[in-house]
């Protein structure tokens, strides 16, 4: 979804860093709870990729929703966790310059998960010079941030470091991680330019697992206790980003090239059946996947004057080639022997896409865009512990995407949008048979809605929308991951209103239903029935302010105060049963004098009880205890009251 275009939908949105940031966040994943529609949580411990929410979706750990960071992507193909597995915790929060929002499948340029949309971040760091934070907070959580950036530069170049480490607020909650980015971009000519870009990343982390929620309630279990405290896992990423593109509002041809690297691994341990499956030595899992990513992506647009002299269009290509190595082991909870090989597979994967789109603009007032994108997915499974061992399976499959989308501008400022699209989500390897058209997930999309700009002062956006799959995902407690069942549906609405009526004061809100249900019987499932695990509400607001206080020594004394919260209900679970409601309020004080800043965050500020993960079926933590098959509400606790005290110098 690289790149910058007019708005293709009516719920289209760019957030830049002062939104962003109005608000404390925990972590670079954690801003994404601005976006409307979003909702994220941490329910597998501070180092494993986030439980994305998103229009009614329940993207697990991005399996619905396409991620791209610094010109790369953040998917990880079949992941053995789950397909799309996007682990955001190596982008640094303070380098995140935009985060744009793709919600749907109505661009060509979004491919693979695109399900419910596609976010991407932009990075940057806009303080001159050299910055020197350090941190302490709760849990003895410290943190230390530096950055360089160049005044002379543009804020795209910088270098930043970023180490952190935590005991968490319960057994088997510590986590460690350490991030490095660097990032230069610089002219050649006068309208060549040039981006280069690297990151590195390494984390260990420890996670507390699931707790029956009957136990919690009746204080059977201390709700920040674990029943298994060998859970947890490591996690590295490096990233090679580079990017040639011509730029000019008279240049009438504009390219882009832009190849990517990206070499990933992680390791996982959970259990989340206790002594269900194995009632000697237990059910808890070791994954391990190895990746190594290498693509690019590619753009060429020429202007026409056909119907406007804004008229454009744009031929654009991208490739993808993954090899990835995984194992998946069963451990004994004793001396961590392996009980049981599960999985031991070699997968290879190549996505090739091109795409063609036309934009122009009739009668000053309407614009139409209309696009197709055409993508092939290759993949080869190789596994070592099934029927046919060693005998390798591929298999090949194209996907045709249409997308379309009108804007009729009614009076100056107010604008009326309709988009439609059709996407698609790949399998996973190990599942397809040799020989097999590769059956992807089919996605339609339709939405509807209305733009308003008064200036940068006030900004309204409401839509409608409506997005049917041919099959779903839903999660699996024995595998840990999602598995597929029936086809579903969603419709619902999104409104969002912003608001910067005076440059140091900057507020955002936004609400989103959504209804998700089965459109078919499946067996498990009947026609109508509510989605399991995804929210029907979430709710977000925002709001941040900067004035100047004073002037003392010849150097502004500027006020840093802001408040986020987040509302999450009506989450629907198995057997018609209904989560949990989550409100969080987080805010941020803090006072800067020139090169000296100091604040305080806090996170969850009323200390609401609240579930971050809930899920129900059976399980039996109780070592060769006869296990029962009746399914029962579990939970992962999400964080109390936290408090983090920053000092900050700018040199």
């Amino acid at each position: 979804m690289e790149g910058q275009k007019k708005a293709g939908s009516a719920s289209e949105t760019t957030l830049d860093r002062q939104v962003l940031h109005a608000a404390p966040h925990k972590g670079a994943s954690e801003t994404l709870s601005v976006v409307p529609g979003v909702f994220v949580t941490q329910h597998g411990g501070q180092g494993k990729a986030h439980q994305i929410f998103l229009r009614g979706f329940d993207a697990q750990h991005g399996q619905d929703v396409e991620i791209w960071a610094g010109g790369a992507p953040v998917n990880e193909v079949s992941n053995l966790h789950g397909q799309g597995y996007a682990d955001m915790h190596f982008i640094i929060p303070e380098v995140i310059e935009r985060v744009r929002a793709l919600p749907g499948t109505y661009d060509v340029t979004q491919g693979d998960f695109a399900v419910a949309g596609s976010l991407g971040f932009d990075l940057g760091y806009d303080e001159p010079g050299f910055t020197v934070s350090t941190s302490i907070g709760s849990f003895f959580e410290r943190r230390l941030f530096m950055a360089y950036h160049p005044p002379s530069f543009d804020d795209e170049t910088f270098a930043a470091v970023e180490a952190e480490a935590t005991n968490g607020f319960g057994p088997s909650r510590a986590a460690r991680h350490a991030s490095a980015i660097g990032q230069i971009g610089f002219d050649v000519g006068q309208t060549l330019h040039v981006r280069l870009m690297a990151s590195f990343y390494a984390a260990r982390f420890d996670s507390a697992g699931v707790l029956p929620l009957a136990k919690v309630e009746s204080g059977a279990i201390d709700p920040f206790e674990t029943l298994d405290p060998n859970q947890g896992g490591d996690s590295m990423r490096v990233q090679v980003v580079g990017e040639v593109r011509q730029y000019g509002e008279d240049t009438k041809d504009r390219y882009r090239f832009s190849p990517f690297f990206v070499a990933r691994d992680l390791k996982l341990r959970h259990n989340f059946t206790g002594f269900l499956v194995d009632p000697t030595n237990g059910d808890g899992t070791q994954q391990t996947n190895s990746a190594k990513t290498v693509g690019a992506v590619g753009s060429y647009s020429r202007r026409f004057d056909w119907l406007s002299p804004r008229d454009e269009v744009e031929i654009g290509v991208f490739a993808r080639s993954d090899w990835i190595d995984q194992a998946q082991v069963r451990l004994s909870p004793i001396d961590d022997r392996v009980t049981e090989q599960l999985v031991d597979a070699e997968v290879r994967a190549t996505n090739l896409a091109g795409w063609v789109q036309a934009e122009v603009t009739a009668l000053r007032r309407i614009r139409m865009r209309a696009g197709l994108r055409a993508d092939g997915l290759f993949f080869a499974a190789l596994d070592k512990v099934r029927e046919a061992a060693g005998a390798e399976r591929s298999s090949m499959g194209f996907h045709l995407g249409p997308k379309a989308t009108v804007d009729v501008m009614i009076v100056p400022g107010l604008n009326a949008l309709a988009s439609f699209g059709m996407g698609f989500r790949s399998p996973q390897a190990r599942s397809l048979g040799n020989g097999e058209t590769t059956p992807f997930t089919e996605v339609l999309s339709f939405e509807g809605g209305a733009r308003y700009a008064l200036g940068p002062e006030l900004a309204v956006k409401a839509a409608a929308f409506h997005t049917r799959l041919s099959n779903d995902l839903v999660f699996d407690e024995v595998v840990a991951r999602n598995e597929p069942v029936g086809p579903t549906a969603r419709t619902g609405g999104v409104l969002e209103v912003s608001a910067r009526p005076v440059p140091w004061l900057v507020s955002a809100t936004s609400v989103t239903y959504t209804h998700a249900a089965f459109t078919e019987d499946d067996g498990e499932h009947a026609a109508g029935d509510l989605l399991p695990y995804a929210p029907q509400l979430v709710a977000r607001s925002d709001l941040g302010v900067q004035p100047k206080l004073t002037t003392l020594l010849d150097r502004a004394l500027v006020l840093k105060a802001g408040t986020g919260l987040s509302f999450v209900g009506m989450r629907p679970l198995p057997f018609g049963e209904m989560g949990h409601d989550i409100f969080l309020v987080d805010a941020t004080l803090g006072l800067r004098w020139k090169e000296i800043e100091a604040k305080v965050d806090v996170f969850n500020l009323l200390n609401a009880r609240w579930y971050d993960g809930e899920f129900t079926y059976a399980s039996n933590f109780e070592r060769g205890a006869s296990p029962s098959l009746v399914a029962q509400r579990h939970v992962t606790v999400g964080y109390p009251i936290t408090v983090m005290g920053t000092v900050s110098g700018y040199l």
